[in-house]
């Protein structure tokens, strides 16, 4: 064989080889190919703590990779977000976080090191939530329309409880006093549980809080709902009408609060596609179905041009009326 010609042939065969590179290590190194990680920016033992781990639970088996929960509270849910926006764009970290969260930080904050709107994709919806709100049993109110009307004739006799500045209850209040000239005392606190007990005694004099946490406390008569946030009914209430079906109709309290899958922005897309289906599928599992009954959320799992439209959407109504409240954390 001639020089020329055994040079043709090393050449041809390298370039076989080359050719066949890409499929060979796509078939080395298929997505997942190692733990996944959900960061949950919130305490554990929280309803978006369960939900992700039931989540996680039933989308381990489907993507054949254990699937890990990481709580990392703080700045109101803002330390967990930064931390996956910022991770690599490779479909091992993501977030299950409220929607609202992202909204109310990128108004409230404006030295956060991300960007919440633009650096975070939405992969998928786990659940939409409907806030109840409620008021002590003690209080003659049992609607939102008498609501209205004790605080004008009463102002600054109500209080309402709210998460923290810039939250629902907060905004709430800002509407009530600025739409309807009901004047509401702010009261901030830094979780349910102690709302419920200042509540239950007399402290504070209503709330928004999840179905989960009012629904004992109805039933032994501390607490009365009066309405539900949100654009639908709650499961747990079906006979508590909506704020707007009362005629308290803000943009605000009509939209349902989504909790949320979230990857870093330049994920591509073939890897959001296959923790889309995971965490839909997940949705379905018996368990997660049972404790969405027994909790009263409505499971979503929808696709995923239709989780990100929502969610620009919501954040941009939320970003909007948190603003209002006129709150700079820093």
């Amino acid at each position: 064989m001639t020089l020329q010609r055994r040079l043709f042939c090393q050449s041809a065969a390298l370039g076989l080889a080359g050719a066949a590179l890409p499929s060979a290590f796509a078939a080395a190194d298929p997505f997942p190919s190692k733990p996944i990680r959900i960061v949950v920016p919130y305490p554990a033992g929280g309803l978006t703590d369960t939900v992700a781990r039931h989540a996680a639970n039933g989308a381990s088996p489907i993507l054949k990779q254990p699937v890990v929960v990481e709580n990392r509270p703080g700045v109101g849910g803002n330390l967990g977000a930064e931390l996956v926006a910022k991770s690599p764009a490779d479909g091992y970290n993501v977030a299950v976080m409220l929607s609202g969260s992202l909204a109310t930080g990128a108004a409230l904050y404006s030295k956060l090191k991300y960007d919440p709107g633009k650096d975070l994709k939405c992969v998928t919806e786990l659940y939409l939530s409907n806030a109840v709100l409620a008021v002590s049993s003690d209080l003659p109110i049992n609607n939102a329309t008498e609501l209205v009307a004790y605080a004008k004739a009463n102002p600054g006799k109500l209080s309402i409880g709210s998460w923290g500045p810039g939250s629902a209850g907060h905004v709430t209040q800002h509407l009530l006093e600025t739409r309807y000239g009901a004047k509401v005392l702010h009261v901030p606190y830094k979780g349910e549980s102690q709302i419920v007990t200042d509540l239950i005694g007399g402290q504070v004099s209503m709330a928004l809080l999840s179905a989960m946490i009012v629904q004992p406390q109805v039933k032994s008569g501390k607490l009365r709902p009066i309405a539900i946030m949100g654009s639908t009914r709650s499961a747990a209430f079906p006979d508590l009408p909506t704020l707007a079906e009362q005629g308290l109709k803000q943009e605000y309290w009509s939209m349902n609060g989504p909790t949320a899958v979230f990857a870093p922005q330049a994920t591509p897309v073939e890897i959001l596609q296959v923790l889309n289906a995971a965490f839909a599928q997940a949705a379905q599992a018996p368990k997660m179905q049972a404790f969405a009954k027994e909790v009263a959320i409505n499971l979503a799992g929808n696709p995923m041009d239709q989780a990100q439209a929502h969610f620009e959407k919501y954040f941009e109504v939320i970003k909007r009326s948190s603003k209002e409240t006129g709150v700079v954390l820093d």
